[in-house]
């Protein structure tokens, strides 16, 4: 069976049609959908009071064709079976390669992952494949399958969606009451601690409703200005170190071999440039040749410490998730609009 672990064919019924503003279209045939399972919350089952992703994907499938997942030819590829919060560079390396594969043999790809490290993933992906023909959805969930009140089996439905949708480029999706928002995967923006919230910048790509995904006419992207980029790099140990600075916390040692560090600003793009002790540390760095960046801010910023970025040598980003920014430059790609769309 071509290395799958396992083939699911839902129940014949009468293929669905699913509208996307700007161009609908009826599927004559049934579709083949590659499902990558690489673990999370969304593969987790109750052991003894303890949550391991350990679950099938069977109950799953079941449970996101009522929620009005398209009738396909779904495929199954385990991958891995981990908790997101373990996920390596070197594992997100072979999840790119799997889903690469898959588009060869599939019309979509939906690829199921954890929450914590989910956008650290989308956005490689995206660099890794752009704007591909065939589109990939990232599936994740905040409650087991399982479990009563479990989004896992809408926010699937809703990746399966957008894999029968044809659109272009890397996609993840995640639930609020009665709906899963489509994001351009390279947009995520960090779950916030116990709400497990996920949002994007730009806003989102489409909405999942009822068995309908529509497009947001509203959502704009730059032009891509960058090629498919090479995962490899993720595979050797990082030499990119992210720091949360903030006056009761003291700064790390920064390593041997580290080349850059990335500040994760404030939420007014703003970073502790009048405290002593921050303006140590950047001059430290500075003088072992490591070279200083700020996410989460942007040259518009006003306050007087964000003004005082350039003389502490601290170089601020585009205006990029603090996820797609550190892969980026673990990449070593340059700041401009990459595949995917991730600069706003």
């Amino acid at each position: 069976m071509d290395g799958f672990a396992s083939k699911i064919r839902p129940r014949a019924k009468n293929l669905r049609r699913y509208v996307v503003t700007g161009g609908g279209a009826w599927y004559n045939s049934v579709m083949k959908i590659t499902v990558i399972t690489a673990g999370g919350t969304i593969a987790c089952e109750n052991t003894g009071g303890v949550l391991r992703p350990t679950a099938g994907t069977d109950a799953l499938l079941a449970a996101a064709l009522g929620e009005g997942a398209p009738e396909a030819d779904y495929v199954v590829r385990p991958v891995m079976n981990k908790l997101s919060e373990n996920m390596t560079g070197a594992d997100i390396a072979d999840i790119a390669g799997e889903v690469r594969s898959a588009l060869s043999r599939s019309d979509g790809v939906v690829v199921t992952h954890g929450t914590d490290t989910l956008a650290f993933t989308a956005a490689a992906l995206s660099y890794a494949l752009g704007l591909c023909d065939k589109p990939v959805a990232i599936a994740s969930a905040n409650v087991p399958p399982r479990e009563a009140g479990s989004d896992a089996p809408l926010c699937f439905a809703a990746c399966a969606a957008v894999a029968a949708s044809g659109m272009k480029g890397v996609f993840a999706c995640n639930v609020r009451g009665s709906a899963a928002y489509v994001h351009r995967a390279s947009r995520l923006l960090p779950c916030l601690p116990y709400s497990g919230e996920r949002y994007s910048l730009g806003g989102e790509y489409a909405v999942f409703s009822g068995g309908r995904l529509v497009r947001n006419a509203s959502c704009r992207e730059l032009p891509d200005g960058l090629p498919a980029a090479d995962l490899s790099p993720l595979r050797l140990p990082s030499d990119v170190m992210l720091v949360c600075p903030f006056s009761l916390s003291a700064y790390p040692t920064v390593p041997e071999g580290v080349r850059a560090v990335v500040f994760s600003a404030f939420h007014s793009g703003t970073l502790p440039t009048g405290d002593r002790t921050f303006a140590a540390f950047c001059r430290a760095c500075r003088e072992r040749g490591i070279s200083l960046y700020a996410a989460c801010s942007s040259p518009d910023v006003r306050y007087e410490s964000a003004l005082l970025l350039p003389s502490l040598g601290v170089a601020v980003l585009p205006r990029l998730a603090p996820a797609a920014a550190l892969v980026k430059l673990r990449l070593r790609l340059p700041p401009e609009p990459s595949l995917g769309g991730d600069v706003v």
